[in-house]
């Protein structure tokens, strides 16, 4: 691909009055085209410009020019990976609990004799058992008296410094996964690529679980939450839950059903999965997402 580089102009405003204007700007660039975005995102942040307003991007044209510099949108400080499932209408997480009912409780058309011409808004409305689409557990979940989702503290959801377990292709994942790892104090993400079945009959049947022994180890040394990509953090085919068990009863937190864990890297980054603050409820979906930092 030929080297291209953008030329613009730039018209800016400051929040405490005054501005700046740069004509015939010329950038280096990765790909075809640049978004206006991008492009004032970069100046504020090249030139380290404070309390800045609105920024205008003008007369914008690319030309094919050897580069001077490291490309302006090439990737750089942190990247968030998205971690959770799509919920929609109809949706089976767990086999034998209902779908979720996502509806509108005031539709637009409806909405449409509240407001003037050309005014309308959407209200939805959604049905569903907390245990849907990705979902954190808190201690509520197993034990009466544990922590409920309105009681866990804010920092056990969210920048939880974590690494990822490689289990790929294993069904039962004891401690020896886990054993020479720096988990001390961690989250623990564990891959198993079983997100792949994710919405299929199969994803309910025979799917990676880790064991008793490897729970008992996970609490020994301390770690703070416990992911996985499959359909359930214990062994479906028996009655006895000893890994909810054991963690939730360490109040250590378990989410499950997490997807694009193969883009995660070992370590180095901050794992999110932030639920409402819902008061009796121990389980709810979360947006689970990782914030990698990029070289």
């Amino acid at each position: 691909m030929a080297e291209k580089r953008v030329v613009f102009d730039f018209d800016l405003s400051f929040t405490n009055g005054g501005g700046m204007q740069g004509q015939d700007f010329r950038l280096d660039m990765d790909g075809e085209t640049i978004s206006d975005q991008q492009l004032a995102d970069y100046i504020v942040q090249d030139m380290q410009l404070l309390m800045v307003g609105k920024v205008a991007i003008l007369n914008k044209y690319y030309i094919k020019e050897p580069h001077k510099r490291k490309p302006v949108n090439t990737s750089v400080g942190e990247g968030l990976i998205d971690l959770s499932h799509v919920i929609f209408d109809g949706l089976v997480t767990y086999r034998g609990l209902p779908a979720p009912i996502i509806c509108d409780y005031l539709s637009r058309e409806q909405s449409k004799a509240n407001y003037e011409e050309g005014t309308t808004f959407q209200i939805g409305r959604i049905n569903m058992v907390t245990n849907t689409g990705t979902y954190i557990d808190c201690p509520f979940h197993r034990f009466e008296d544990g922590k409920d989702l309105s009681e866990v503290d804010l920092e056990q959801f969210a920048e939880l410094e974590a690494i990822t377990i490689n289990a790929e292709n294993a069904i039962a994942i004891g401690k020896e996964y886990f054993i020479g790892k720096e988990i001390r104090n961690k989250t623990i993400i564990v891959f198993t690529g079983w997100a792949k079945h994710w919405n299929t009959p199969q994803y309910y049947e025979g799917h990676p679980y880790l064991t008793a022994e490897a729970a008992e180890y996970l609490k020994d040394c301390q770690v703070k939450l416990v992911g996985i990509d499959s359909h359930n953090i214990d062994n479906t085919s028996k009655k006895t839950r000893p890994v909810h068990t054991t963690l939730l009863g360490a109040g250590i937190l378990i989410v499950e059903h997490l997807c694009n864990l193969d883009k995660l890297p070992e370590s180095g980054y901050l794992f999110n999965a932030v639920p409402p603050k819902i008061k009796g409820a121990g389980t709810f979906p979360v947006r689970a997402y990782a914030q990698v930092k990029k070289i």
